[in-house]
């Protein structure tokens, strides 16, 4: 911290004694000037921000947005099983509503998390898409079956949905796509997602199956000293807390059971940015 005030201070004294040299143009020089100490303290902050400075920033600029949203996670952390202390929260949402159950999405419902992965992503880049699990569905595997990494990217393809697949290594790599602004489907193995048999808290799994498992990830929450990942999981099947929201919609993973699963099942991440092709 030192070093960063005695470099910032030095760009100071350099603007200053660039102003008494400027002469009798001094009015000119001074807005001159003032653009570029703007443009200079702009470069430092960014050149010098630390992780955490960033990761605070981003997070005050969401609180803004979605402050009500936040109040209602400060309010809630301990009856939803999240701990004790707010940190931040970062999370990529919409005004409009682009959560689905893949309960009732057709004769192969059971196997729908891939389909109805690919309309929430859809949904969310453009509100006004026209994607559905039952569309989706029936354009690729229509005779029913799991879905694989090339029906996902197909369908985003059918639905004109801008996304990349990357490599995902550790939690920070799943932490710098909601910073960038944009969500992720994975595809991970439940079953290293704790079962939690509390049916009012919002933590890790709340239902039995334990298999490969397609669903998104918008954000993520730093609570006490604990990442958890704010996930959309169609594997809902009606279920609701008792104030009847869903209980697939906002659900929280904690970040290392999250990566576990994924390292062990497909540790790759299809990248969704909020354009559509």
């Amino acid at each position: 911290m030192k070093k960063i005030s005695n470099q910032f201070s030095l760009i100071l004294t350099f603007i200053l004694y660039f102003i008494l040299l400027s002469g009798c143009d001094a009015i000119n020089s001074i807005d001159a000037t003032t653009d570029q100490m703007n443009t200079t303290i702009e470069t430092f902050v960014e050149s010098t921000a630390t992780t955490t400075d960033r990761i605070e920033t981003t997070a005050g600029s969401v609180e803004t947005a979605n402050q009500n949203y936040i109040d209602t996670i400060k309010s809630s952390l301990s009856e939803w099983g999240l701990g004790q202390t707010f940190i931040s929260y970062v999370g990529n949402n919409r005004d409009y509503e682009w959560y689905i159950d893949q309960a009732n999405t057709g004769l192969h419902s059971d196997a729908n998390c891939g389909p109805s992965s690919v309309a929430m992503a859809a949904l969310w880049a453009n509100k006004d898409s026209s994607a559905t699990p039952e569309a989706a569905r029936e354009a690729f595997r229509p005779s029913g079956g799991w879905w694989y990494s090339d029906d996902i990217n197909n369908a985003l393809d059918l639905f004109a949905v801008d996304y990349e697949v990357t490599n995902l290594d550790t939690l920070y790599d799943l932490r710098a796509i909601i910073d960038s602004g944009s969500i992720a489907i994975v595809n991970n193995s439940m079953s290293y997602i704790p079962q939690n048999e509390n049916e009012n808290e919002h933590v890790n799994r709340f239902y039995s199956f334990d298999s490969g498992h397609y669903f998104i990830v918008k954000g993520y929450l730093l609570v006490d000293d604990k990442t958890y990942f704010e996930v959309y999981d169609p594997n809902n099947w009606g279920a609701v807390y008792a104030d009847e929201a869903p209980k697939g919609k906002d659900r929280y993973f904690e970040a290392t059971a999250l990566m576990d699963s994924i390292e062990n099942w497909y540790p790759y991440a299809v990248v969704i940015h909020g354009t559509t092709k």
